[in-house]
This record gives C-alpha cells, sequence and structure tokens, in this order.
C-alpha cells in the first residue's frame, strides 16, 4: 500500500486528480498503441475470414486427387468411406478441365468444373450465390451450364441462351484427323461469388458432360469435402488422410490458396510490427519521462531513504508507477477499441467506396488471442521502461542529499 501511495503521489504531482502533463503523455502513447493494435488485428482477421468464406463457397475446404493426378474411378466408395467421419457435412466428386468457352465472335477461356448439383451443394454455396436463373440437377444434366457474372458480361451471354464450349486439346477421332471435342450447353445459370477473378473463369456443368470432354468413362479427377469447422479443416484433412489410401492426397483450403492466405498472414505480421512499434516509441517516452521524474524528486527519495525505505522499496515505487501507466492505458485502449469494432460490426459506419469491390464495408473479426496478447505485450513493455530509471534511485545517497 505505501508504495502504491507514493507512485500515486509522484504521477498526479500537485494535482489532485489527473495525472501531470508529461505522464498523460506516456499514458496516451500506450493508449493510441493498444487501440491501433487491437483495431488493425481485428480488420485484417475480418479481411481474412471474408476471403477464406468466398475462396471455400466458390472452391472447397478440402480436395482429395490422387498423388499423380490420375483418374478416380472408385469415387463413390471414397465418398462412403471419407463420410463415416462425424466431421464431414458433405463430400462429392468433380470433375476439373480447361476448355475455350465461345459465343458468335467472343471467346474465352473457362476452368470447367464437372458436378453432380446434389452433393454439390452440400460441399459449396455455389447454388446460394446464383443470381440469375434456377438450375436444378436436371437442367444442368440437360446439358446446361452455370458461368459467372464476369464471364457472362464477356461472352454477352445470359440465361436461356446457348455458347459453345471447345476442348482446345484434338481428342476426338473424324476422317481429317484428331478435331478438338465440342459440345454446345444452354445457359441455365449466372452467379456472383464475390471474387471477381472466379466469376470470370469459374463455370460448372454436369459430371457427365465434363467426362466425355475428359475421355474418361465414370472417373473423376478429385473428391470435394466440407468439414463442421472451416477453420479446423487442415487437422480434417489429416484425419481423412489417415483413413484413405496412401495414393491419394488429402489438401485443405490453406494449401491449394497458399500464396493469398500466406500474402494476408505476411501483411497482418507486418502491420502488427510496424504497429507495436508505437508501443515502444512510447516506451522511450516514457523512460525519458521516469529518469526526469528521479531527478525531480531526489530530495524525496533521499529523505524517504533517511527514514528507512531501502532501495527495493524506491525500485517497487518506480515498478508500480510503470504499472499503473501500464494498466491504465491499456485498459482504455482495449475499451475504446472494443466499442469502436462493435459498432463497425452493427451500423457497418466505415465504408469500403471502391466500385465494383466485394465488400461495402469494413470487415470485422474479434479474435481472443489479440485481446490477450496485445494487452500482455503492452504492459510488459511499460514495466521494462521503469527498469532503468528506477536502478538509478539505488545510487541516491540519503546523507548527502541531507547535507545539501
Amino acid at each position: 500500500m505505501f508504495h502504491i501511495i507514493i507512485a500515486l503521489r509522484y504521477l498526479k504531482g500537485r494535482k489532485k486528480i489527473f495525472f501531470t502533463f508529461s505522464n498523460m503523455l506516456s499514458l496516451l502513447g500506450i493508449v493510441i498503441g493498444v487501440f491501433s493494435l487491437l483495431v488493425v488485428s481485428s480488420v485484417m482477421n475480418g479481411f481474412d475470414s471474408d476471403m477464406r468464406n468466398r475462396v471455400i463457397g466458390s472452391k472447397a475446404e478440402i480436395k482429395i486427387h490422387k498423388e499423380d493426378y490420375s483418374p478416380i474411378s472408385n469415387y463413390n466408395e471414397l465418398i462412403e468411406k471419407i463420410s463415416t467421419n462425424k466431421k464431414v457435412i458433405g463430400a462429392a466428386p468433380v470433375c476439373d478441365i480447361e476448355l475455350m468457352i465461345q459465343k458468335e465472335k467472343d471467346l474465352a477461356s473457362t476452368l470447367c468444373y464437372g458436378i453432380d448439383l446434389e452433393k454439390q451443394k452440400n460441399v459449396t454455396e455455389i447454388l446460394n450465390k446464383i443470381v440469375v436463373g434456377v438450375p436444378d440437377k436436371k437442367t444442368l444434366d440437360d446439358d446446361g451450364i452455370i458461368i459467372g457474372m464476369d464471364l457472362s458480361l464477356t461472352l454477352n451471354a445470359t440465361v436461356g441462351e446457348y455458347i459453345q464450349l471447345t476442348s482446345p486439346i484434338g481428342t476426338q477421332p473424324s476422317p481429317f484427323g484428331l478435331l478438338p471435342k465440342s459440345k454446345k450447353l444452354k445457359v441455365v445459370g449466372i452467379y456472383i461469388s464475390g471474387m471477381p477473378e472466379y466469376d470470370r473463369v469459374y463455370t460448372y456443368i454436369s459430371l457427365k458432360n465434363s467426362q466425355y470432354f475428359l475421355g474418361y468413362e465414370d472417373e473423376v479427377t478429385q473428391i470435394e469435402v466440407k468439414s463442421v469447422n472451416p477453420s479446423r479443416s487442415a487437422r480434417i484433412a489429416n484425419e481423412i488422410q489417415d483413413k484413405i489410401n496412401s495414393d491419394y492426397v488429402v489438401e485443405d483450403w490453406s494449401e491449394f490458396e497458399a500464396n493469398l492466405f500466406n500474402a494476408i498472414k505476411m501483411e497482418k505480421a507486418v502491420m502488427f510490427l510496424v504497429l507495436a512499434l508505437m508501443i515502444i516509441i512510447a516506451s522511450f517516452n516514457m523512460s525519458g519521462n521516469y529518469i526526469k521524474l528521479v531527478t525531480e524528486k531526489r530530495v524525496e527519495i533521499g529523505v524517504l531513504k533517511s527514514m528507512g525505505a531501502s532501495g527495493k522499496d524506491i525500485v517497487k515505487v518506480f515498478i508500480y508507477i510503470g504499472a499503473i501507466i501500464g494498466i491504465f492505458g491499456t485498459l482504455i485502449g482495449l475499451v475504446l477499441a472494443v466499442i469502436v469494432l462493435y459498432a463497425q460490426m452493427k451500423f457497418h459506419f466505415i465504408v469500403i467506396p471502391v466500385s465494383g469491390f466485394p465488400l461495402q464495408w469494413l470487415p470485422v473479426e474479434m479474435r481472443m488471442l489479440d485481446f490477450i496478447l496485445v494487452p500482455v505485450l503492452a504492459i510488459m513493455i511499460s514495466l521494462l521502461t521503469t527498469l532503468h530509471p528506477a536502478g538509478r534511485t539505488v545510487k541516491i545517497d540519503p546523507m548527502k542529499i541531507i547535507r545539501n
């Protein structure tokens, strides 16, 4: 109690309520540092989660393919084995192939996915993202195709119109040699995934039509899987890998979109490091302030020592000063960050003024780890800044102070 009373007296100076101006600056540095770190981390988490949901919604959480990328013939048996895992919600066979897509004079390339629509809707959210048309399994199997909005604009094609799919590799025998396989399909749906690069490239056709272009009988290129928790899909992928033959490779979303998510992680780490420097800079200001405080309070420290206070007691006083500023600054920054972040989550008052951008407002996701790590970091730095100034108090000779 004695140490806290002296610490508060040194912090307030001659004021009765608030800290001195220099101590208020130190406090403000901690508040701004903690607030900035928590807000930026939560916004980066929001972008990360939104991007993950868009990728998973358009593609899949987990993909299974042969190690040598050869076709999978026993896919029904494999799906049954995978589905025995209680953490798996759905599994669907898929054939993917690169084709040319054309309507009259308009031409584009596409990554075409052959799907079983009934099974696929348990794996991805492609049906929930269709904005024009109401495709079902029958219309898709009856030479139908689902395309993205950007590709629809490129080809100037809408629902009900026909487009031509062509394999660029000659695989169909004819009297004139090998000719590219070609098929006319009817547009039955147009989707918007929120990822423009997907909307202009990915198309969906029936499993049977994709097998025709690939020259497969009853085979697929991969199996897509959805789990109960996308954030733990890596662990579930490992469980599936242990259950099936080692000839297969099981990858989760963080592996087949590794470049994208590694870039987001790197950006978050750099932003965290840059903003952490704000707290470190504030700590230099605090350290200089404490050195000044030691100089100003030399007489009082000498008197305290002459009255029986030990060097450890004086050191404790300055550690308490650092702790009080660190804890108060951290709590204020924490509360302000929570208020601003909750307000953004509820009212979306910070919008993204970029036309065509998938997000209309700044995404936010508050994670417990950030709200533990940042306050602990701020308080530790605040305590460390007191060590050098507190060490200088040990050298103060009370007898010399009394004589002077």
